[in-house]
């Protein structure tokens, strides 16, 4: 992820974000026409997988754009906005992570079957692999399979754009 902040010309920053905000951020995108940056809150420095994964999140935000600043939600609609924003940047991060046919491959070959083997696997935290899990258990309800989150290992797993391909 690093290389990945480094080659977009992101600078990473380390402060004490948790002692400074009121709900206790752990990672923040600013956007800015000419110097956009990430700050992280320094004790993501000790913990790889909720750096890496925290990283992602705001690099997500860097790549799928922000509509609005989570600072300043006066409204119902701006909360919505706030909401939308944050879960595309998780999906982005998500998808960033743990690509589709990985998490197939690691499923199907591997035989990985439970959100902790998983976690392990791809080095991300286990809320982190259950928010994967998610939305690919939205991606099987856009084409219409239910599944449940118990029962995710015994559909068959494609990547979610395969789902999409094959309800056309």
């Amino acid at each position: 992820m690093t290389d990945l902040a480094y080659k977009e010309n992101l600078p990473v920053l380390y402060r004490n974000l948790r002692q400074s905000s009121i709900n206790k951020l752990i990672g923040l995108y600013i956007w800015d026409p000419i110097a956009p940056c990430i700050l992280l809150d320094e004790s993501l420095k000790n913990n790889y997988r909720k750096h890496i994964t925290t990283l992602a999140e705001e690099m997500g935000h860097h790549f799928t754009g922000i509509r609005r600043n989570f600072m300043i939600t006066d409204s119902y609609q701006d909360r919505i906005t706030v909401a939308k924003d944050e879960t595309q940047a998780l999906r982005w991060a998500n998808d960033y992570l743990i690509p589709d046919a990985e998490l197939t491959y690691a499923v199907k070959e591997l035989k990985l079957r439970s959100c902790w083997e998983l976690a392990e696997y791809f080095e991300v935290t286990q809320p982190f692999m259950w928010r994967k899990l998610g939305f690919l258990r939205t991606c099987f309800r856009y084409v219409g399979i239910k599944v449940r989150s118990r029962d995710i290992f015994s559909v068959e797993l494609l990547p979610c754009n395969a789902y999409y391909k094959n309800s056309l």
